[in-house]
């Protein structure tokens, strides 16, 4: 069996994705995420000019193989464009090897060890307030066992919810020294409405340096948060280890991470209690389950990062994972428009603060591409955040 054809997918049914296909002479073919919120065509142009040649003709079952073409063979390693085009790669080639062994994915990476996924929700409102108010009862309707909360409220609606091609990102003001009090208020008020027996996860998303997010999380070690999602940037590999030195907090990170390497540090360090990278952004599921496996050795427990720009083959390929790893601790429940299951068939379904998935050959997703078609790509931005002085800040 070869491959014949490698078909990248641009759409937007109110968000931007990017899907990879790719065919075989034996008319089976694989689909993968290739996702980049805010970068989808320069990842497209990537697989269309230079990966794709590198892939007809080859032989679907060499992932390993082709992983290491992609990510060594360029000599200029990594990068969030290279590894989310491997990624939808790594996918599809995943997916054709289920299909053609008529196993699910999870099955290939050494079958099940639970039936059920773990999974956590966002709280969603347009203020605080609105959050507060509805978080009780929003536990209570869906019968949730872990929710999510994040720090600020992100200016995000042109990007998660793409309506016109934009010419520059979305401004969001952010004053991290007066926001340390907000989110502290944040917490303490969902902890009092939904009571002491549910988690609840809380993401500084990276907006505070690390003299603040101590702050911040010394004042909430009495409300007993599941945990802190990336509390601080990663760019400083020491400002992670001096956190988890202060703080008592478990702590989750790596939404950022590109590779197993850049996760050593925080894993053989112990600076965290969960590992969330994504798996698009760490080139598929070739390196998730190596992370994976480091993680492990270690004692920590994974959190694959599952927020509502990825799509549900992404989620579905976290499920696999997850129901196959000893080590899972919980997975995003990211909320995905009605519109994307117009173009992607399959993925986790929730019930009851967990998910589960019907059994079906490879990942269990699929494209349709007549419906792609329908939501053109619309070009968007990653929004970015500036402080009251008009200066640039870590969104």
């Amino acid at each position: 069996m070869k491959i014949t054809q490698v078909t990248t997918i641009l759409t937007s049914p109110n968000q931007n994705y990017l899907f990879v296909k790719i065919i075989t002479d034996s008319g089976v073919y694989g689909v993968g995420d290739a996702s980049l919120n805010g970068r989808e065509q320069a990842v497209a142009d990537l697989i269309d000019a230079y990966l794709t040649p590198l892939l007809i003709g080859r032989d679907p079952g060499q992932i390993e193989d082709f992983w290491q073409l992609a990510y060594r063979g360029t000599y200029w390693r990594g990068g969030n464009i290279m590894m989310s085009a491997l990624c939808g790669i790594d996918m599809a080639l995943w997916d054709i090897l289920g299909k053609t062994s008529g196993k699910p994915l999870y099955a290939l990476l050494g079958g099940k060890m639970r039936n059920s996924v773990l999974c956590y929700s966002h709280i969603l409102g347009k203020t605080m307030e609105d959050k507060i108010a509805r978080a009780a009862d929003y536990v209570k309707q869906r019968q949730l066992k872990v929710i999510r909360l994040r720090a600020g409220i992100p200016a995000a609606a042109g990007t998660f919810g793409v309506k016109s091609p934009q010419n520059g990102p979305l401004v969001e003001p952010w004053n991290p020294e007066e926001e340390i009090y907000n989110s502290i208020e944040y917490f303490i008020r969902v902890r009092e409405a939904v009571g002491r027996d549910v988690g609840i996860i809380y993401d500084l998303h990276e907006r505070f340096s690390p003299d603040q997010a101590i702050r911040i999380m010394r004042s909430l070690e009495l409300y007993n948060p599941f945990f802190i999602e990336d509390p601080i940037a990663p760019d400083c590999v020491d400002s992670l280890r001096y956190v988890r030195e202060k703080t008592s907090v478990p702590i989750a990170f790596g939404e950022l991470y590109k590779s197993r390497w850049e996760c050593l540090p925080a894993i053989t360090g112990h600076w965290v209690d969960y590992i969330r990278c994504d798996v698009i952004r760490v080139g598929g599921i070739t390196e998730a389950r190596k992370i994976a496996s480091l993680a492990e050795t270690y004692d920590i427990k994974t959190a694959w990062h599952g927020p509502n720009d990825v799509s549900p083959i992404t989620h579905a390929v976290n499920w696999h994972l997850n129901v196959s790893e000893y080590n899972f601790g919980i997975q995003e429940d990211g909320t995905t428009d009605g519109l994307i299951h117009e173009v992607v068939s399959g993925g986790p379904v929730y019930e009851n603060g967990s998910l589960f998935m019907e059994d079906r050959p490879g990942i269990g997703c699929d494209v349709d591409e007549a419906a792609a078609a329908r939501y053109p790509f619309r070009k968007a931005y990653i929004p970015i955040c500036r402080q009251g002085d008009g200066s640039l800040h870590t969104w």
